[in-house]
């Protein structure tokens, strides 16, 4: 019995409304081939919380947030299974990354590294593509705060 697929999924990966998101928005209203979903692993229900009242703020109706209890221990691996989930019905599953990237020469040593672990952890799944999206933060924002 054959299983018939249908278009592409797109999991938009949302930790937080924050600047890092801009980009994967936009990203996601042009990805017409994909079926967009952000999604977020609950780790933390206080940040659930928070998270919910920032996406309805947003007041994005076209992209519903879709929160997920993790299925394992580690963000890299719920995120494999929720993916592994996903290929079984979708033709190709695209996940989007958002990251910030800052400007000093010791910031990726502390903060970046989350999005390509992730893309590493993915690499291996068939019909799965990983794209980690860097959003720039420029000097001058960091002085500024």
């Amino acid at each position: 019995m054959a299983i018939t697929l249908d278009r592409g999924l797109a999991l938009i990966l949302v930790g937080g409304v924050d600047r890092r998101v801009v980009p994967a928005l936009a990203l996601a209203t042009q990805l017409q081939e994909f079926e967009a979903r952000a999604v977020h692993l609950a780790f933390d229900l206080d940040t659930v919380r928070r998270l919910a009242d920032d996406w309805m703020g947003l007041g994005l109706t076209w992209l519903p947030l879709h929160v997920e209890e993790p299925e394992a221990a580690t963000l890299a691996d719920a995120i494999r299974r929720v993916v592994e989930r996903e290929v079984v019905s979708h033709s190709r599953v695209l996940v989007v990354v958002p990251e910030l990237d800052l400007p000093r020469w010791w910031h990726p040593l502390l903060h970046r590294g989350a999005g390509r672990r992730i893309a590493r952890h993915l690499q291996d799944i068939r019909r799965v593509s990983t794209v980690v999206l860097p959003y720039c933060v420029e000097a001058t924002a960091l002085v500024s705060k």
